[in-house]
């Protein structure tokens, strides 16, 4: 039987405050939430009936410690990240811009709440000052 609308056991989070929430609320009983970064610049929040009742695990991971203590490692992380990505497990989703013409657009895209892409900024006109 295919569960299509299972939680899942665990969480990454590299943004902090409010993504903390939603990611905790969307964990299964037992689920973890990993906290790698902090791009909002505020401390990581979650409710505390999740964290008591569904016994959400909280963790810190520092990755630039982690690549330090494990330089053989990392060839072959980047190896089977390669191998998720081509084979389609991995993906996220994106919008280009063009960094010379749509930088706006592009910043208005990423400040928008509702957009559930990533930003990407295209160069093609290298060599070119802005």
């Amino acid at each position: 039987m295919l569960k299509f609308f299972a939680k899942r056991k665990l969480g990454l989070d590299a943004v902090r405050g409010e993504s903390s929430i939603r990611l905790s609320d969307a964990l299964a009983d037992n689920g973890q939430l990993i906290i790698y970064g902090c791009l909002s610049g505020k401390s990581p929040q979650w409710n505390w009936k999740t964290w008591v009742f569904n016994n959400l695990r909280v963790r810190g991971f520092n990755a630039r410690k982690w690549m330090n203590e494990n330089k053989k490692k990392i060839p072959k992380l980047v190896e089977t990240i390669g191998k998720l990505v081509s084979s389609g497990k991995l993906a996220a989703a994106v919008t280009e811009y063009e960094l010379s013409t749509e930088f706006d657009e592009a910043l208005d895209h990423s400040m928008d709440r509702g957009k559930n892409t990533k930003v990407l900024l295209k160069i093609s006109d290298v060599g070119e000052h802005y």
